[in-house]
């Protein structure tokens, strides 16, 4: 691949806009989006040497030639050197550090005259990247933008800031290096390194090309690794090497020298269908060797966003990504439960909007290919034993590994008690078995108001559902996931007082994913309950219940998933199918 550029605004996902813009109205309302020389008391300004007063993260090895390196010093001239050039660039890399300053400026020495590429911004090829701490989230606050020729670089980050105590992180650049960074502060504001928050985990370790290094992100924190690392909150390792991500053995021993939690591969992009063959396999034999239950995640690469308009643009593509999808069933036949896959279908929008060039995603591709592949890490992550923090508040019912809470309901009529459940990588599945009846798999706990999230994987034709404060004898309320002729998805059911259809919802079905997965969030609260749905971020159902609705329904009650028995005149199920479940979790409400 070829190094990016950014021209243009940047489209956010629908679901990020709206702390977006509370942040970025709350910035300009403080004057925290300076023009260049806004500060106070110039002259009184303390600078610090970040290296030597903080913690450089995101560094694989400590033995480097440059205190600023990616790579380590033995790797010099066993690398090529285009390798070993960007191996200078310090992508990935940041600062971590705590201070109650009222604003923040940075001063920092490139390693390279360049501050921009044709297209890709300053910002994102030489500037650095603030985020603060926010109860349990990063939140953007503050951008170094390279204005001065040359490598001396001296920007006000954030200003007019209340003086309190909070922690930061700062993002270096994506494809220059620094010699020095520095953070000038008002005399008298405290500065600490920042609280050990990553002590016990091992590093997410990404390899690939130049979209592995951040091209064409508009600022470092837009790279994807960077994107994950944050919503994980977990260290990562960025080992992106633009146009040079070519599964080398000499890259894959130096990969596998790093102890990592999960390894994220993805080379595709810098490899012609005759590389792949030959270089694929032997790259993930050495991590496999070396670390033999440490789960490794296949990206395929993103297909252009023109690629509809003919097969000649996407042929390659289709290729490695057919070779790579091979592998990956070889690897899972053969006996490895811990190899992941993300498809590429996951990793654009579609609609043509989030990339540059056709190739290199701007903020709203990296966003998408952070929304594409975070499942799967998780998953990954799962499988490795480590506990992910997930969104605020939200806590796992499902451990990717066991049915452990829950069971099958035999509270239910005949029809209703049977099916087969288990869990394979991660996934928990459901199917008709005996062929022909189904049954629902219940977590008996008295849950009243809640957000409820799950991923849901469907083949057509498939009828399965959620179901809702389901109490001992099965009276609940469903959520449909009827993927079938005729079927609705996302409505509200009521079983087994009446069969009563409480609303139907026509969007529902059109939203689905089929045989991949579906991002599913309901909401219930009140009594009589008011319940929304939302497939794939959009709303689908907002339903109230009525006196006469609700009545006879439980108040409180467990959460079932549902494999539907075959009825006489309606299509519910395909032999052999089985749905699939995972990141199921839950955040009760007052």
């Amino acid at each position: 691949m070829i190094d990016a550029e950014i021209g243009g605004a940047v489209k956010w996902p629908r679901r990020r806009q709206s702390w977006l813009a509370v942040a970025l109205l709350g910035l300009f309302a403080l004057g925290g989006v300076p023009m260049e020389g806004q500060t106070k008391d110039a002259g009184q300004i303390v600078w610090h040497n970040l290296l030597k007063e903080s913690k450089l993260e995101g560094q694989g090895w400590s033995t480097t030639n440059h205190p600023y390196d990616r790579l380590p010093a033995a790797a010099r001239g066993v690398v090529r050197d285009p390798v070993w050039k960007l191996g200078e660039d310090s992508t990935g890399l940041r600062f971590r550090f705590v201070t109650d300053a009222d604003s923040i400026r940075a001063r920092w020495m490139l390693r390279q005259d360049r501050l921009a590429m044709y297209h890709m911004p300053a910002t994102g090829v030489s500037g650095l990247d603030l985020y603060v701490r926010n109860a349990d989230s990063w939140k953007w606050i503050g951008v170094g933008r390279p204005r001065n020729t040359g490598k001396s670089q001296d920007q006000l980050l954030v200003g007019d800031l209340g003086r309190e105590l909070r922690e930061y992180m700062l993002y270096l650049p994506l494809y220059n290096g620094v010699d020095s960074v520095e953070l000038g502060l008002p005399q008298g504001a405290k500065f600490e390194p920042a609280p050990d928050r990553y002590s016990g985990k091992k590093p997410i370790v990404f390899y690939g090309t130049s979209i592995t290094q951040g091209g064409c992100a508009s600022r470092p924190g837009m790279s994807y690794e960077a994107i994950l690392g944050r919503r994980l909150d977990w260290p990562t390792i960025n080992l992106g090497f633009s146009g040079n991500g070519k599964s080398e053995p000499e890259m894959a021993q130096l990969v596998a020298q790093l102890d990592a939690s999960v390894y994220v591969f993805d080379s595709l992009g810098n490899l012609t269908p005759e590389q792949t063959k030959e270089r694929v396999r032997p790259f993930i034999k050495v991590l496999r060797d070396r670390h033999p239950t440490t789960p490794i995640v296949l990206l395929e690469h993103l297909y252009p966003p023109h690629s509809v308009f003919g097969e000649n643009f996407r042929a390659k593509d289709t290729e490695t990504n057919g070779y790579l999808r091979q592998l990956y069933d070889e690897l899972k036949k053969s006996g490895d439960k811990h190899i992941h896959y993300v498809p590429a279908s996951l990793l654009l929008g579609g609609d043509g909007e989030d990339t540059v060039d056709g190739l290199h995603p701007t903020d709203l591709g990296f966003m998408r290919m952070a929304d594409g592949i975070e499942a799967t890490l998780r998953s990954a992550m799962a499988d490795a034993g480590f506990v992910v923090p997930d969104e605020a508040g939200f806590v796992p019912l499902f451990d990717g590994k066991t049915l452990s809470g829950w069971k099958p309901h035999e509270g239910m009529p005949p029809i209703h008690r049977a099916g087969k459940w288990w869990v394979e990588d991660g996934v928990l599945y459901g199917t008709q078995d005996p062929p022909g009846k189904g049954g629902l798999l219940w977590l008996d706990r008295p849950y009243t108001n809640y957000i409820l999230k799950l991923q849901v994987q469907v083949t057509y034709p498939m009828d399965t559902g959620v179901f809702l404060r389901v109490g001992p004898t099965g009276l609940s309320q469903q959520v449909t996931f009827d993927y079938r002729p005729r079927g609705y998805v996302g409505r509200i059911f009521i079983p087994f007082l009446g069969h009563t259809h409480v609303s139907r919802d026509t969007e529902g079905v059109r939203l689905v994913r089929p045989d991949t997965w579906n991002d599913l969030t309901i909401r219930i609260e009140g009594n009589p309950a008011r319940i929304r749905v939302w497939l794939n971020e959009r709303l689908v159902t907002d339903f109230t219940h009525s006196e006469k609705t609700a009545r006879g329904l439980p108040a409180t009650g467990g959460i079932a998933l549902q494999v539907h028995p075959d009825v006489e005149g309606l299509t519910t199920w395909k032999a052999g199918n089985a749905v699939k479940f995972r990141n199921v979790r839950i955040k009760e409400l007052p």
